[in-house]
């Protein structure tokens, strides 16, 4: 991994260290443990809940890992990071999915309830800004360009019509999509395009639960904008490409920008234990397993960026 996706990221992570551990920030590259031999924990199961956009990580992952090992057992769930933070600090799941940090209330009950987040970074991620094809027709095969600000002024619904940001575009009214309260990409796309600049969401946006159902709104829908992360970026969309501000380079939501660090909207994926996690224990082995070469290259199969890099790299 290139030096610089650290350093581009590193401001997501100033600031919010109260309360929680991330254990990469503890070890840099992953530390694959050479467990003591029991078989205590080849009887055992686990459930992982949480975000939908490591759900393909963690479905995959799992699945390998049980074909390695065929008497564990590990169910794999979405409902989206705020689902993931809730069963964890509930006890109902022994692994959370997030694509966000807690919130202050999340890290409030996580402490009324004696439990200590621990967050390990498995993968990068970019969020990608789409649009139905009708948009960009009268482009001439240009793509479609916008910064921040532009972004968060659509989905505050300060431009109504897309007519109003370029008149090349259709005089069409915009159709936004967003994601659910508790989405991690939600909150992450709402601290990059709306807060900065001091915006709210429009209340006519409609809700759509997951990255999939997010991607297939915007391919059905004319004149339709949303959002998704990189690993669910496929054809029938237009991706929109990104300048953090008026002036500056637009860039396309691509592997290579966010590794440079040049996209804008960048963040990592984590998934999340109680604890640090018991030594040799199926939670333990299952991290370990999703950060070996292995478990990053599914990450990288399933579109996202790995985290560690390759041995002899």
């Amino acid at each position: 991994m290139k030096i610089s996706i650290l350093i581009s990221l590193a401001t997501l992570i100033v600031g919010v260290l109260v309360g929680i551990l991330i254990s990469s920030a503890l070890y840099p590259q992953p530390q694959l443990q050479a467990f003591p031999e029991d078989s205590a924990w080849r009887k055992e199961s686990i459930r992982i809940v949480g975000s939908t956009t490591v759900l393909p990580i963690g479905s995959e992952c799992a699945k390998a890992f049980m074909k390695k090992y065929e008497t564990v057992k590990i169910t794999v769930e979405g409902g989206g990071s705020g689902r993931g933070y809730k069963e964890l600090i509930d006890g109902v799941c022994q692994i959370g999915m997030a694509s966000r940090f807690p919130k202050e209330k999340e890290l409030k009950l996580a402490k009324e309830k004696g439990v200590s987040l621990v967050l390990h970074e498995i993968a990068v991620d970019a969020i990608a800004i789409i649009v139905h094809p009708s948009v960009v027709e009268g482009l001439g095969g240009e793509p479609l360009k916008l910064t921040l600000e532009e972004v968060g002024r659509i989905f505050a619904g300060e431009y109504t019509r897309w007519s109003e940001i370029d008149p090349r575009l259709p005089d069409e009214e915009i159709v936004v999509f967003t994601r659910e309260h508790g989405s991690g990409t939600r909150d992450t796309f709402e601290k990059f395009c709306l807060k900065p600049f001091g915006l709210k969401l429009k209340s006519e946006a409609s809700e759509v639960p997951s990255n999939p159902t997010m991607r297939a709104s915007v391919e059905k829908t004319h004149y339709s904008i949303g959002y998704i992360g990189l690993g669910f970026l496929k054809e029938g969309v237009i991706a929109v490409h990104l300048a953090r501000k008026e002036g500056q380079v637009y860039y396309e939501p691509t592997r290579e920008n966010a590794i440079a660090g040049v996209y804008p909207i960048v963040r990592y994926l984590y998934l999340v234990t109680s604890g640090i996690p018991k030594s040799g224990s199926l939670v333990d082995r299952f991290i370990d397993f999703v950060k070996s070469p292995e478990g990053q290259s599914i990450v990288e199969k399933c579109g996202f960026i790995a985290m560690y890099p390759k041995r002899g790299d």
